[in-house]
């Protein structure tokens, strides 16, 4: 059932929030135009919204991007920097003045999607070039809401994958192939590296729903049911964050807090852990603050026989309400093309979200990134339904007081589902 714009715009702009960037500074707009070729004729310019980001490398593709595209078409590009993304994209889109595309984050599909803010790209997508079958499937189908049309196509993405210390696990007497492949096999690997390191941390995990979520469904668990309320009590959830909370209780993994550090990258970075599962995101951090470590990727081990991850993804979207719909289409195809989101990806140190670009560009040869990509072939979307964001806030309050023995795990994750269900009634009345 769609819903009045302005009477959840609050869930919108919870959701919005998750995984954006901070902030509370108007946006910033500018103008790219193209210089290394004359312009076509036309006096048409979009709108292009996107959060503001930390990575130069990432602007600079952003922009070369955007000039091709202008060069090749005569369409201008504006460009609308959020700097508070929910805050500021949600005005707009209720005032009627949000860009004719912006990024959307698969978090925020099925909130923005049943505002119908997003314009249905099946239509287009069927009368152009584009082949879905090139994308990574579960990439492409988390952009697919409950009404089954695609409202829009991903960008770039990550997966989350084991870093090791190369120069800890020799210390430790160890090798990257001693790593185990399945999760059950965890507890013996990280036990050898506390007794023969014990000055240092086995692993450091971030205590995150994003980061848990396929552990939480990994014994067929329903940690939020089909009408979109938290059942984080759910037995078989409870059944399959017991191995957390038993390695948290040998002292073989511990938070980034827990060490003093806001970040796992930092905890890991500087030498205090010899394992953590993090994102593709922390390859650049890792390069750029902690150039002299040597470290190492693989996938996350296996988990009941099956291969399980997290996949986080953003997507070029059209705004529904856009009076240039044609060319914002234009902009949104240009930018599936093989050759430019090879460069894109090359330029930005991203990973390309079609098959037919990793292959050209043979990321899952490379030993650090093959692992992220490998994992995009069957890893969990972050995507659970509108409510996902309160459900998760909740979980988050709650897994430390059961890791540290406060409470049982059962008794947690019961306060924390009913603190989410109220919150979640709370803000539907």
């Amino acid at each position: 059932m769609k819903k009045n714009l302005s009477k959840i715009g609050l869930m919108a702009i919870v959701s919005l929030g998750l995984l954006t960037a901070c902030g509370s500074n108007d946006p910033v707009t500018s103008e790219s135009t193209g210089s290394s070729e004359p312009e076509k004729s036309t006096s048409e310019t979009i709108t292009v919204g996107f959060w503001k980001g930390d990575s130069t490398a990432e602007d600079n593709a952003r922009k070369t991007m955007f000039e091709d595209f202008t060069n090749e078409t005569g369409i201008k590009v504006q460009e609308k920097v959020y700097n508070d993304y929910a805050t500021q994209l949600m005005t707009d889109l209720i005032g009627g003045t949000a860009p004719d595309v912006f990024y959307v984050d698969v978090s925020d599909i099925p909130t923005l999607a049943s505002l119908s803010v997003l314009e249905p790209l099946d239509s287009y997508i069927e009368t152009s070039e584009i082949k879905t079958e090139d994308y990574y499937e579960p990439l492409l189908e988390a952009f697919r809401f409950t009404d089954d049309k695609m409202y829009g196509l991903p960008k770039d993405y990550s997966t989350l994958g084991f870093y090791y210390n190369e120069t800890l696990l020799e210390e430790a007497g160890l090798t990257p192939e001693d790593i185990p492949t399945k999760y059950e096999d965890l507890e013996g690997f990280l036990t050898e590296i506390k007794t023969a390191l014990p000055d240092k941390t086995p692993m450091v995990f971030s205590p995150l729903m994003a980061r848990q979520l396929y552990i939480m469904q990994s014994q067929d668990g329903m940690p939020v049911t089909e009408e979109g309320m938290a059942n984080l009590a759910d037995p078989k959830v409870l059944a399959a964050l017991e191995i957390l909370v038993d390695l948290y209780d040998k002292e073989l993994i511990a938070t980034a807090a827990d060490l003093g550090d806001g970040w796992s990258g930092d905890t890991f970075g500087r030498g205090q852990a010899v394992i953590t599962d993090e994102g593709a995101w922390m390859v650049s951090h890792l390069d750029t603050n902690f150039p002299d470590l040597a470290y190492g990727v693989k996938e996350i081990p296996t988990l009941n026989g099956e291969n399980r991850n997290m996949v986080f993804t953003v997507s070029y979207s059209m705004n529904s309400a856009s009076s240039k719909k044609d060319e914002a289409w234009k902009f949104i195809e240009f930018t599936t093309r093989d050759e430019v989101m090879q460069t894109y990806a090359e330029t930005a140190s991203v990973l390309p979200t079609k098959i037919s670009v990793a292959e050209a560009m043979k990321i899952d040869e490379d030993p650090i990134m093959g692992a992220f990509s490998k994992a995009a072939n069957y890893a969990t979307p972050w995507q659970d339904g509108v409510n996902l964001p309160l459900i998760a806030s909740n979980y988050e309050n709650m897994i430390i007081p059961a890791l540290t023995g406060e409470m049982t795990l059962e008794e947690a994750m019961e306060n924390a589902t009913e603190a989410a269900n109220k919150d979640i009634e709370q803000q539907l009345n």
